[in-house]
This record gives structure tokens, C-alpha cells and sequence, in this order.
């Protein structure tokens, strides 16, 4: 008997008893595949006498399914009672056996990540009647025989619950946060406090953000596209200088963006276009921004776009979805999130580690106060972040 405790000895040990033994049998809660593991395992399937593998949580990867589709030796369960939660592995000849029970599911992760703890036995250590009963539990656990049609539902409820599984795992557009998400100061805040704190801003002052986006919101309400608007105007929605906006440089100045200026005082369409793909009300959605982006980005047809003043204008029509992400407030954002890299976030990175990371903070997913101001601080919630996370220039 031994006991193994490390990614490097549970992997080196499986592979050796799969190899090493005449008749294998298993229950396991998740399998991965991809993995050598699996790769022998599957090289190994005339030794498979019974398996079964459990569903639960979408955490088994369907080209397990795929792997074992009509087999009468590898069962699953796709319906629990409860959690099916296994986790033992038989390996036998007519003179000897080994089992190893303990934490570790046939996964990715119990060989490279999680931390596990598995006992081994062995022929040595019991009867054969110890391997007897082990046996008889894995054949009690039931599941059943999968067809493809099974296996190709599955794949498109898991490739539909992918997102809801990483974000479990503090990870967005497949990019783990650097802590969990716990950790995180702003984005385990309530309502109440959230509120509190945006009202702190001693910087520009909170009455006067909300004024100036009083003045935004009512441009895109009464206009039917954003060239309609006057230019005066457009040019502070854009944060740039203007005389028909007050401090239009708030939640995010643009005015060092000379390309994107020059662009905007000649009324260029593809900006309007953009715009024009983000509804005024209801819900935002992944195609909606990446229509916004396309068109965004013809508008500079010689390049010297960025992210910076794509998200100004988004925060400007949707405050409650979009943070204008500039210089002043990445690096307390990127410190509060533990965003990676955040030097390098882009148009793909923003929409799942900004837009849906702030979607599931506590504070964002609140009701709507009842108090008027409340309000509409509420309605303004994701662009109101920058009163958190803005840093004055150094000088």
C-alpha cells in the first residue's frame, strides 16, 4: 500500500498499470481526454471489462463520449441522483491486482493542477475478495450505453455551458484571473457599498459624472443615429473637446488620439454604423459589440485604432454595460480583477474579461434602486467603475 499525492506519480502510476494489466475497470466521476492518459486508455479498450464515467456538471469533455458511443463495457451516467462522485480504478490478472481510490477523477487537471491524495493497493495488502467487492461496486453504479445522438446532445449543452464552467474557475475567454475572484475588492461589492463608493470620487466629483452623462444619454435618445447628432457634441460623446458637453473628458479622454479626432470632425460614417449596432435599451450581446468593433475599425483605414476609443463611445451609449478602459483606470482594474497582461487586452479580450466579468459582480446583477439618483447611477453602473479605478496623470 502506498499512498500518492502528486500530479507527476498519479499520472506515471495509471499509465503503468494500464499498460501492465490484463483487465481494467473503473468508476470516475469526469474524464478528460487529450490527455496521454486518455490516449492509453483508448489504445486499452479490449482490456476494458467495465467503466463508467459520470456527466455532472458538463465537466467530462464530449470527445469522451465520442471515444465510447455504443460500447457495452463503458457506461455513463447523464442523470444523477445527487453528484455521481467516484473515484476508483481496478487493475487485474489471474495472479495479482492493484486499486487505486482517492480524489483523483481521469481528468486534465488530477494529472497536471488539482491537488489529489490516492491510495494504491495491491494483491499484497488484502484478499481477493477485497478485489471482489471493488469490482461488484463498479458494476452497481449503473449509467448506460450512449448512442451517437446522445453523445452529439451532450457536446452542444457543454460547448453551451463552457462559459458558465469558466467563469466558476475565475477564468474569462480562457484567461485565468492571477487570484480568485474572492479576492477581488469592486467586484464582490454589493449595491449599497458599490454606491457608496462611486459617490467617494473626489477627482471629478460624482454629482457632476452624472450630469455629464445626463447630457450624453439624452443626445442618443433623441437622435435617431449618432451623425445626426451635432458635431459639437459627438466630439465630447467621443472625449474630445467640445462646447456642447460639459467635461467631456471624463470616463475617458481622447484627446490625445489625433486619428480618431480628425476622423470624427469629419463626420465619418463608420462611426454612426457603429453605433448603430448597440441597441439604446435591453440586453447587449457578444454579436452586437463585435458589429460595433468591425465597423469601428473601418472608420481607420489607415490603422491607429485602439481599444481606448472604441470603449469610450460604447461607454458613452450603453453606461451600464461598457467601461471606457484607458491609461487613467486599467491598472487599478487589471489590480483589483488580477487581470493578466492587461498591456496587452484587445478587442477580443474586453468583451469576456471586462464586459462579463463586471456582469458578475454582485453590484452590477442588483435590482434597480428605487431612489431617482440611485437611479441613475444604477443605469450607468459599468462606465461608473472609472470613479473606483481612476489614477490622475503623473506630472
Amino acid at each position: 500500500m502506498k499512498l500518492i499525492s502528486t500530479n507527476t506519480a498519479l499520472k506515471s502510476n495509471l499509465l503503468r498499470l494500464i499498460r501492465t494489466y490484463e483487465h481494467i475497470s473503473f468508476g470516475t466521476a469526469w474524464a478528460s481526454a487529450g490527455t496521454d492518459l486518455f490516449t492509453e486508455l483508448v489504445k486499452a479498450k479490449s482490456k476494458i471489462a467495465t467503466g463508467v464515467i459520470g456527466t455532472h456538471f458538463y465537466q467530462t469533455h464530449p470527445d469522451v463520449l465520442d471515444e465510447f458511443v455504443c460500447s457495452d463495457q463503458v457506461r455513463f451516467v447523464l442523470q444523477p441522483q445527487g453528484v455521481f462522485h467516484p473515484k476508483v480504478f481496478a487493475f487485474w490478472t489471474d495472479t495479482r491486482w492493484e486499486v487505486l481510490i482517492g480524489s483523483a477523477n481521469f481528468t486534465a487537471g488530477a494529472i497536471r493542477n488539482n491537488t489529489e491524495l490516492s491510495t494504491l493497493l495491491t494483491h499484497k495488502d488484502g484478499s481477493p475478495e477485497l478485489l471482489q467487492e471493488v469490482l461488484n461496486v463498479i458494476d452497481g453504479y449503473g449509467g448506460r450505453s450512449i448512442c451517437q445522438e446522445d453523445a452529439d446532445n451532450y457536446r452542444r449543452i457543454w460547448s453551451l455551458k463552457t462559459p458558465i464552467r469558466e467563469k466558476l474557475e475565475d477564468t474569462y475567454g480562457g484567461v485565468a484571473a492571477s487570484k480568485p475572484e474572492v479576492e477581488s475588492p469592486v467586484m464582490t461589492m454589493d449595491w449599497p457599498t458599490f454606491y457608496a463608493e462611486i459617490q467617494k470620487d473626489k477627482t471629478h466629483g460624482f454629482q457632476d459624472r452624472l450630469a455629464m452623462l445626463d447630457q450624453v444619454g439624452s443626445y442618443f435618445a433623441n437622435t435617431r443615429h449618432f451623425n445626426d447628432i451635432p458635431l459639437q457634441a459627438r466630439l465630447g460623446i467621443a472625449g474630445l473637446k467640445s462646447k456642447a458637453i460639459d467635461n467631456p473628458e471624463w470616463f475617458g479622454s481622447m484627446k490625445g488620439a489625433g486619428m480618431f479626432y480628425k476622423s470624427m470632425n469629419a463626420s465619418a460614417l463608420a462611426f454612426s454604423l457603429a453605433l448603430d449596432a448597440i441597441p439604446l435599451e435591453g440586453v447587449v450581446t457578444k454579436e452586437h459589440y463585435d458589429t460595433f468593433i468591425r465597423a469601428f475599425i473601418n472608420g481607420f483605414p489607415d490603422g491607429r485604432h485602439g481599444l481606448g476609443t472604441a470603449t469610450r463611445l460604447l461607454a458613452m451609449k450603453r453606461p451600464d454595460v461598457f467601461l471606457c478602459v484607458d491609461g487613467q483606470n486599467k491598472r487599478r482594474l487589471a489590480r483589483d480583477v488580477g487581470m493578466v497582461r492587461a498591456d496587452k487586452l484587445d478587442y477580443e479580450r474586453y468583451w469576456p474579461e471586462v464586459v462579463e466579468r463586471i456582469q458578475e459582480a454582485p453590484w452590477w446583477r442588483s435590482p434597480v434602486p428605487v431612489g431617482r439618483e440611485e437611479a441613475k447611477a444604477w443605469r450607468a453602473r459599468a462606465a461608473m467603475l472609472d470613479a473606483i479605478f481612476y489614477e490622475e496623470k503623473k506630472r
